[in-house]
């Protein structure tokens, strides 16, 4: 597979990967959705829309101020996964009213008619006046409350001329004003949250910081885990299905043993012997409509990738992947990111 197909430079253009971390592309609840975790617990709930009449239907190339809303729409139903709407009815909003009119069972026409509208209206909010106005402010980009990217975070922003404190991977009154001030700096909607819009900056201006220099040691390792006979040789990340952990080996010696979350029902995480293809330390998912962060990520099966999962932190084992294999410990993933190479093997087994 050829990565220019999926990438480009940066965090914006990041793949769109099947395996993200977010829930699968479903109908929206009838009750008010709740705030589940601490990346989110600064939006507030909303009701879903009531049916309205549409002034004038909408197609492929019209540009109009209502496609903004439709963009909205479509990305609260988790089917265009964008956070900048504007006014151009382009490609890939006619590629997301088609999936959507698909699966509610509509002609795929890709207009966005009377009946279109009434349905996406069901299954979005009204958009507030920051959301039209691309400055609405989104959730943490990795959760504040995972010291080792607090770290990382206040490294970039010294970096960036924005703080002065200490690397400790405290969200300290001191960090809440660097990043309110990087914000700033960009033009960003006031606010204290590094959100998707000021850590795409941020990292396109600053470099991402080695292990070493923010930690003085490689993570501990408690966990054991029995090894698959071919993870005995070479450099491998040996993950089993079944005891729920990761392990990196080198020549028979386990470096570090973590947990690690596999596929929720009806997908899976294919078992077998690969090879890394590809790396990617700022990738964000965009395959099921919603942008979910998948930081140091290891590509070793097609799109399937080890990375590091903020759900899998919050949620534990309440949910799944689309197929990766995932991490909870940031640190964990940034220190293996390092030492895996492209080519190295990732046997995974029951």
């Amino acid at each position: 597979m050829n990565p220019s197909r999926l990438f480009s430079p940066g965090l914006l253009a990041a793949c769109g990967l099947a395996c993200s971390m977010g829930l699968a592309q479903t109908s929206p609840p009838t009750a008010p959705p709740q705030a589940v975790s601490p990346r989110e617990a600064h939006i507030p709930p909303r009701p879903f829309s009531a049916p309205a009449p549409l002034a004038q239907a909408l197609r492929f190339k019209m540009q109009s101020p209502q496609v903004r809303e439709l963009q909205i729409r479509l990305r609260h139903a988790r089917y265009l996964a964008t956070y900048d709407a504007n006014d151009q009815f382009g490609a890939a909003t006619r590629t997301a009213v088609e999936k959507f009119q698909r699966e509610s069972g509509l002609p795929a026409t890709g207009v966005v008619d009377q009946k279109t509208w009434d349905a996406l209206r069901a299954k979005s909010f009204d958009p507030t006046a920051a959301e039209l106005s691309n400055s609405d402010i989104g959730p943490w980009f990795t959760g504040p409350q995972h010291a080792g990217y607090i770290m990382e975070l206040q490294d970039r922003l010294r970096q960036a001329g924005a703080y002065a404190g200490p690397t400790d991977g405290v969200l300290s009154p001191a960090t809440r004003q660097a990043v309110s001030a990087w914000r700033a700096r960009h033009g960003l909607a006031a606010g204290e949250v590094m959100d998707e819009r000021a850590w795409a900056r941020l990292i396109a201006a600053t470099r991402n910081p080695r292990y070493a220099r923010l930690f003085s040691a490689p993570p501990a390792s408690t966990l054991a885990q029995a090894l698959d006979a071919r993870c005995t040789t070479g450099r491998v990340v040996c993950i089993s299905k079944a005891q729920k952990v990761m392990s990196y080996v080198v020549d028979g010696k386990i470096k570090f043993t973590r947990e690690a979350r596999f596929s929720r029902p009806g997908w899976d995480s294919p078992l077998g012997e690969f090879r890394v293809w590809y790396k990617n330390s700022d990738t964000v998912s965009k395959i099921f409509g919603e942008r979910t962060p998948m930081p140091y990520a290891l590509f070793y099966h097609g799109n399937v990738a080890i990375h590091f999962s903020d759900d899998f932190a919050e949620n534990g084992y309440a949910s799944g992947s689309h197929g990766c294999s995932q991490l909870r410990d940031y640190q964990v993933a940034k220190w293996l990111y390092e030492q895996v190479k492209v080519g190295d093997r990732v046997v995974v087994y029951e």
